[in-house]
């Protein structure tokens, strides 16, 4: 048997999205060739690598550009001021005074 690594992505896609042919949920799965050597294993490797990125490049692009613009409608999260910057904060106006 040879080696061999899989990659999936499960996509959460807005409410309305139409992307005939897209799958939000996708594995590939990849074989190493069996090859004598480190060397030309890592070759063999780097390749399936190369391959699996190029793909799921592909096919991430696919899905921003039909979901477009509509992520920029959801609610940005509320960011919570950290205590310690508060601090800081509050001795810098301190030392103003």
């Amino acid at each position: 048997m040879s080696p061999s690594f899989s990659v999936s992505y499960t996509l959460r896609v807005p409410e309305g999205v139409q992307a005939p042919g897209l799958q939000a949920e996708k594995t590939h799965q990849y074989e190493i060739k069996s090859e004598e050597g480190y060397a030309r294993y890592y070759d063999a490797l780097r390749s399936a690598i190369a391959d699996v990125r190029a793909k799921t490049g592909d096919e991430l692009t696919a899905w921003r550009d039909a979901v477009g613009n509509r992520e920029l409608k959801k609610e940005p999260k509320s960011v919570k001021k950290d205590e310690d910057e508060e601090d800081e904060d509050e001795d810098e106006d301190e030392d103003e005074v």
